[in-house]
């Protein structure tokens, strides 16, 4: 077992209290207006927020519904864009969820970007925002289908497995969550959710 990795980061502590629920869309607001709802969740805005709170030291609200509007609503939609890198993140996922690009070159992206990206992170005391390629199609509508978590801890092994500890926030409150990656750059999330892939994100 290589040296593991681990932030004094806990879901269930530093995590939001709800989940990436929300069933009337998240409120999207430009310059204080309101301009309609995302449907597909927040899931970088509450990795990212949650990051940041944690680096600061400030203990998250203590809401345990999403929030149909209001100022946390807006600040997880701030958060969301800066999760997003735009205008290239949005463009990779597309990129990767191609059918043609291969499981081949898609485990290599998890081994040789997604891993080396989490262990830089976590050396240099920060959690990191981990993109997971969770479709793979040619119809780029699906692109809403990929997800953002936030990686805290990692455990690697000699014949090259790893094991990620993340705060998913489609499981709030829940430490248990990881990323299983196989030698061959297979990955398995614990919870359920299919993986073609994963690389950091920020």
């Amino acid at each position: 077992m290589v040296h593991p990795l681990a932030l004094d980061f806990r879901p269930s502590r530093d995590g939001f209290r709800f989940g990436n629920s929300w069933p009337r869309g998240a409120p999207v607001r430009f310059a204080g207006i309101g301009v309609g709802r995302v449907h597909g969740g927040l899931c970088g805005g509450m990795a990212y927020a949650a990051r940041r709170a944690w680096l600061a030291g400030e203990p998250l609200p203590a809401d345990t519904v999403a929030p149909a509007g209001g100022p946390l609503a807006d600040r997880l939609w701030r958060a969301q864009l800066a999760s997003l890198g735009l205008p290239l993140g949005p463009l990779r996922c597309l990129w990767f969820q191609l059918p043609a690009v291969g499981d081949r070159r898609r485990h290599r992206l998890t081994l040789t970007r997604g891993l080396p990206g989490v262990r830089r992170s976590l050396a240099a005391g920060r959690p990191a925002l981990v993109g997971l390629v969770r479709a793979v199609s040619w119809d780029p509508r699906r692109v809403v289908e990929h997800h953002v978590v936030l990686g805290y801890g990692l455990q690697e092994r000699a014949d090259g497995a790893a094991e990620v500890a993340i705060y998913d926030p489609n499981h709030s409150g829940d430490d248990s969550v990881r990323l299983l990656v196989a030698p061959d750059g297979t990955v398995t999330h614990t919870g359920g959710s299919v993986v073609a892939a994963f690389t950091v994100v920020g």
